[in-house]
């Protein structure tokens, strides 16, 4: 889904300038006047908006309308729609942090960053439909992907098995996330726990029918319930396997 539902609305920069991306292009105002606004302003303006109502919700009229602008002086910044969206996905990427020193524990750093995935997702529901786009990284996503690839330094993975782990732990994080705040928005607070137990009575009453052998055997071995953040962090321990060995 494109961010952008304007129709027959294909931006006001050249066919060149669509093509490129947006970091290929040089940032509007390094000569004459002053310009009246920057790509962080822009990027902080989409976001808002697709906090506010979804990704649907994030168009070039809409941004232009928050930054009291017109659409046209908005492509003088952003000439395409695609160049919208590497900006936010760009912007959201800056909200990671990262340690000042290298950490000693790979696989408990690499945890740590998909929990960041995670709570970024679920502050912003709609990051993980954005991220089913090919969109090309700006500064903060290299950023990301320079750390994560730091952590994976010296292990027996070469370069296309470190970016297809990047790759599973970075959507699974953040499909998590997501799905994490919808469950939360769609029920109360008070129901979470009777939802939980409801499910978990739902699977033992399957296995006590005799049709679901291997459900039966696994929840016989099964412990206690375990949290989300810890079933979390389990799903990941469970990725990052491949750099035990």
């Amino acid at each position: 889904m494109r961010p952008d539902t304007d129709q027959g609305d294909q931006g006001g920069g050249s066919d060149a300038a669509r093509t490129r991306s947006i970091w290929e292009i040089q940032e509007r105002g390094s000569r004459g006047p002053r310009p009246r606004l920057d790509r962080q302003a822009i990027a902080a303006a989409a976001v808002g908006l697709a906090d506010e109502g979804g990704l649907a919700a994030m168009t070039m009229r809409g941004v232009a309308g928050a930054l009291g602008t017109s659409t046209m002086s908005l492509y003088n910044y952003v000439p395409a729609k695609d160049h919208l969206a590497q900006l936010v996905a760009d912007s959201v990427a800056g909200e990671y942090a990262y340690p000042a020193t290298p950490p000693a524990d790979r696989r408990r750093a690499i945890i740590e960053l998909a929990r960041q995935t995670r709570d970024i997702a679920a502050g912003h529901r709609w990051l993980a439909q954005l991220m089913h786009r090919q969109l090309r990284p700006g500064p903060n996503g290299l950023r990301y992907l320079d750390y994560f690839l730091g952590l994976l330094a010296g292990s027996r993975l070469d370069t296309g098995g470190k970016l297809e782990l990047i790759a599973m732990i970075s959507g699974f994080a953040t499909m998590y996330g997501g799905m994490q705040a919808a469950m939360a928005s769609s029920r109360p607070d008070s129901g979470a726990g009777a939802e939980q137990q409801a499910h978990v009575q739902a699977f033992a009453r399957a296995a006590a029918s005799g049709l679901y052998p291997n459900l039966a055997a696994a929840l016989a071995e099964a412990g206690p319930i375990r949290s989300d953040a810890d079933i979390f962090d389990s799903c990941i321990s469970h990725l990052t396997e491949v750099l035990s060995d």
